[in-house]
């Protein structure tokens, strides 16, 4: 590829990201090698990408190397926070990242559309995770128990429900305070109106119980 790539700077950029929304129970513990990695892999991916003569602009290696840096973000905190030991982490990255890199690579040939290479790659990567795992389980590396919890981890999954969920909770959020302002409006310019007593009732009802559920969502998300 002849366009400009500096994927040292990116890399760094990309860490700098990723320090930003590590989580706090691997950041207690684990920041400087995780955020170690990160860069590594990162940069290792950006001078891949930068060789390749099918990526032709320096948009598309960036989006690229964002998608391998991404997934060791996500499956190293799993691999953090579960059984496995530290000694085979690095290897199971490594083989992780070699099939995101294909993956991506791959794209660069086939013309995949973005939608498509980050499915396909969310396919092949948890695969690969799960037969990294089971390859330790089948060797007595690790108990059943351990395999058990390190493939149902998934922080990018988690990520994703709370993504949603804060989604839904703004749009109640929305909804309340909409009911609100109409409910004051109606009591200063139609406060002369026969049913209004009604209208605060239903209003009052409907916003204690986006409180109740406010409430509980805070308390129990936590």
């Amino acid at each position: 590829m002849k366009t400009v790539f500096n994927y040292k700077d990116f890399a760094k950029d990309l860490t700098k990201q990723a320090e930003k929304v590590i989580p706090e129970d691997i950041a207690l513990q684990h920041k400087k090698e995780f955020l170690e990695r990160i860069y590594n892999f990162t940069y290792i991916a950006g001078e891949a990408f930068s060789k390749e003569d099918a990526i032709t602009d320096s948009k598309t290696a960036k989006f690229l190397t964002q998608i391998v840096s991404e997934w060791i973000f996500h499956k190293y905190i799993d691999l953090l926070r579960s059984d496995i030991p530290a000694m085979y982490h690095e290897s199971i990255l490594q083989k992780l990242g070699f099939v995101a890199y294909e993956m991506a690579r791959e794209s660069a040939y086939s013309n995949l559309s973005q939608d498509e290479l980050l499915k396909l790659v969310e396919i092949q990567l948890k695969k690969a995770y799960e037969k990294a795992c089971k390859t330790l389980l089948d060797n007595g590396k690790i108990t059943n128990v351990s395999y058990i919890k390190a493939i149902n981890l998934s922080n990018i999954d988690s990520m994703k429900n709370a993504i949603s969920h804060n989604f839904k909770t703004f749009n109640y959020t929305v909804t309340a305070l909409l009911l609100a302002l109409l409910t004051l409006g109606a009591n200063v310019f139609y406060y002369e109106y026969q049913h209004l007593d009604i209208i605060n009732t239903f209003a009052l009802i409907i916003l204690s119980g986006y409180i109740g559920f406010y409430i509980g969502v805070k308390k129990f998300s936590k």
